[in-house]
């Protein structure tokens, strides 16, 4: 006996891909009319069966074009259900004309939703089950996933959890009488199951699985799971308790029907989250930029926000992009344990996180919310991360001065890689300072003392150590025995040294102003010198081992 499937019509589509991410311009024909599958349209074909009842998406075509315009009346002699298309602000007038007069429903993709995210919407639209299928209800009629979880409960037979590819939990069953274990408890508490080996290689298992697998030792109780995919594309995993009745073969079959009317849920909810996360990410973008925005379009309502910044590595085998994602994936997640208005963009090589805190909560937390990103970002993606932290503001004018501190923490730690690989502004405000300093008198020749750039000359074409002996000097607060004993020197080398500074470079020792500036600049120049190829006034390198005293 055959079983016969009703196709979803294109009323049940819209409901599915939703207003904000299409928008139906003409719809002659009506929207009830079933939609038996879609490809991509291409208008060099002919029509024939493959057009009939499908949606063809006008992919890279302007809503003027004479081609698209042209074709329409042979598709409409086709039976096409609708064409989509992007707009992109064009005039839709003509368009939605010849589409009437041809009697083909137009539908607005919105333009920020990248087409393969559609192919796989419509994919699984149309190839499940419609409304008059047994057995499962329809995705419309289960509303969201706690709902389906608990409906595939009783019909398996056992408790449910549904989760994400990050085996992150989505959704679970509440029905009374179930029996569950420590293990599914702690898994939804935590919401997260267990990241170790033995577990990794389940998963690894199931994803290569081709249906449901039986699984006898992940836990105290058996379990049934199956992979949700959309196409070739994993969206997550569906679980089943077993307690004290075997699941059979009928459960088996009931999970794996699950599976595809939870392909619907999981893409829905992707696709909200990540429209979500695109804007939430653009306002981010925006306020780091110093644009300020009001709290509520954030959704926080505490007094707090740092920022906290994740450096990527420069080398990695996946793309900077994708895995910048990957890592606002994992700060958002662990960010939950913290506040539930995270905020992620990806910035070039460093993603920015806008994090708000609770009047309780101590800066040590988001330390250790980095140091958890870090971790799972080593562990999961093989990607080694530096993170900076910047100070906690209270205002969104802030906002920005917060971001330059975590900024410059990154550098900091970059310039001295023997530090850890986390730490706020108020672990390294110092080094912060002197680095920013750094930069102001490489930079800008107006606040160089024209004495510590002769001397440094001097010392480069010469052989001579007058910069690293002056700076001695300072460092050990005018005590020459310390000094020339730091330089390995007689100290009546060291006073002649410091002697001939004077005359040569006309520095004034008993300035106290001028020692502070000198002690800066030597201190930031010399620095330099010995890490770069050459210093920002062209001069060659004072290497460690010129000690010739030639004036």
């Amino acid at each position: 006996m055959t079983t016969h499937y009703a196709h979803p019509s294109l009323a049940r589509i819209l409901d599915l891909l939703g207003p904000s991410a299409a928008r139906l311009l003409a719809a002659p024909a009506g929207c009830d009319n079933p939609v038996t599958g879609h490809s991509v349209l291409d208008v060099t074909e002919e029509e024939g069966p493959a057009h009939e009842g499908a949606i063809l998406l006008a992919v890279g075509m302007r809503p003027g074009a004479a081609a698209l315009l042209e074709a329409l009346p042979a598709l409409g002699r086709a039976g096409a259900a609708a064409i989509a298309l992007k707009t992109r602000g064009a005039d839709t007038g003509p368009l939605v004309g010849a589409a009437t007069a041809a009697g083909v429903a137009v539908l607005a993709v919105a333009d920020v939703i990248p087409w393969r995210h559609v192919d796989a919407l419509l994919a699984a639209a149309t190839g499940n089950r419609g409304p008059d299928a047994p057995g499962l209800p329809s995705a419309a009629a289960v509303g969201d996933l706690f709902a389906l979880a608990n409906a595939v409960a009783a019909m398996v037979g056992g408790a449910i959890t549904v989760e994400d590819p990050q085996q992150r939990v989505l959704a679970y069953s509440n029905l009374p009488g179930q029996a569950i274990d420590d293990a599914r408890r702690d898994t939804i508490l935590g919401r997260q199951v267990p990241l170790d080996d033995h577990y990794l290689r389940i998963y690894r298992r199931l994803w290569r699985a081709p249906g449901v697998i039986r699984i006898g030792d992940a836990s105290p109780l058996p379990r049934l799971a199956v992979t949700v995919r959309a196409g070739s594309e994993l969206l997550g995993s569906i679980w089943a308790v077993e307690s004290g009745t075997p699941l059979g073969p009928q459960a088996e079959q009931a999970l794996a029907d699950a599976a595809g009317v939870a392909t619907l849920h999981l893409l829905r909810l992707r696709r909200a989250t990540e429209l979500e996360r695109r804007a939430r990410g653009e306002l981010l973008r925006s306020l780091l930029a110093g644009k300020t925005f009001s709290a509520a379009r954030f959704g926080i309502d505490c007094g707090r926000m740092t920022v906290l910044a994740l450096q990527l590595p420069a080398s990695s085998a996946t793309p900077a992009g994708v895995l910048g994602l990957q890592v606002a994936d994992l700060v958002t997640a662990y960010a939950e344990t913290l506040t539930s208005s995270a905020s992620c963009v990806v910035e070039g090589q460093v993603v920015y996180a806008l994090l708000p805190l609770a009047e309780d909560v101590p800066p040590a937390r988001v330390a250790s919310l980095a140091e958890t990103v870090i971790t799972r970002a080593e562990e999961s993606l093989h990607a080694r991360l530096r993170a900076g932290i910047g100070s906690a503001v209270a205002d969104f004018a802030d906002v920005p001065r917060s971001r330059q501190e975590a900024d410059r923490v990154l550098a900091v730690l970059a310039a001295q890689p023997h530090r850890a690989h986390v730490a706020s502004i108020q672990d390294v405000r110092c080094q912060a300072i002197l680095l920013e300093l750094e930069e102001s008198i490489v930079n800008d020749p107006r606040i160089q003392l024209a004495s510590v750039t002769a001397m440094l000359r001097h010392d480069a074409e010469r052989g001579t150590r007058y910069a690293q002996t002056l700076l001695a000097y300072l460092d050990a607060f005018g005590d020459t025995t310390v000094a020339a004993d730091r330089l390995h020197v007689h100290q009546n080398t060291f006073r002649y040294r410091i002697r001939r500074v004077g005359e040569l470079f006309g520095v004034n020792l008993q300035d106290a102003d001028e020692r502070l500036v000198l002690w800066l600049q030597l201190r930031l120049l010399l620095s330099q010198t010995r890490t770069a190829p050459a210093t920002a006034q062209g001069l060659p390198v004072v290497g460690p081992h010129q000690v010739a005293d030639q004036d």
